[in-house]
């Protein structure tokens, strides 16, 4: 590219320039701009001339994505949850731990392995990102959907037990900054 930004590194920075020629050019030469996936987002929204089509794009994406939570809401309900419940029956197991355990494994595990999967995969791991994704989804169920939690079904936790898991969980955290 023959422009005043430089067109290497590993970030992807469209937007500092003007010029919508040099900018498309940008997007399509810039491995960072790439994204990964089945769809060159970034490609399709800043190559297309047409402010109705960009917005359609980016539309189309949202409601891809609303469709894609309603696919997974359904299928941990009709397939997760009845499955756990078989299995603390069964097993005659108190729901305490099987919270502690079973849910928090089925919770957990897709973030994992995914995280896995991209680094192993990938050319050029990037642990970083991958660590951040598992990092960013704890913090997501630790603050969002436990406040949703609390809003919709007020109730009294047990302070030793919420004290022992909000140490662990900073131990860990602290642990992970330490190694990574």
């Amino acid at each position: 590219i023959e422009s005043s930004v430089d067109s290497g590194g590993d970030y992807c920075k469209p937007q500092s320039i003007w010029n919508f020629a040099d900018r498309c050019d940008y997007v399509r030469s810039v491995d960072a701009c790439e994204g990964g996936g089945y769809l060159s987002w970034t490609v399709y929204v800043y190559c297309s001339e047409d402010e109705v089509a960009k917005w359609f794009i980016v539309a189309a994406g949202v409601l891809f994505l609303l469709i894609l939570f309603l696919m997974l809401s359904t299928s941990a309900d009709d397939f997760f949850c009845p499955n756990i419940s078989t299995i603390v029956n069964k097993l005659s197991i108190s729901e305490n731990l099987a919270g502690v355990t079973f849910m928090a494994f089925g919770n957990g595990a897709p973030d994992v392995f995914t995280s896995l999967a991209s680094v192993v995969s990938s050319p050029s791991p990037r642990a970083d990102l991958a660590l951040g994704s598992i990092l960013g989804g704890a913090i997501f169920v630790t603050s969002i959907v436990l406040s949703g939690v609390v809003l919709t079904r007020p109730f009294k936790a047990a302070v030793w037990s919420t004290l022992r898991d909000l140490a662990f969980f900073i131990v860990t955290i602290g642990f992970i900054l330490l190694v990574f």
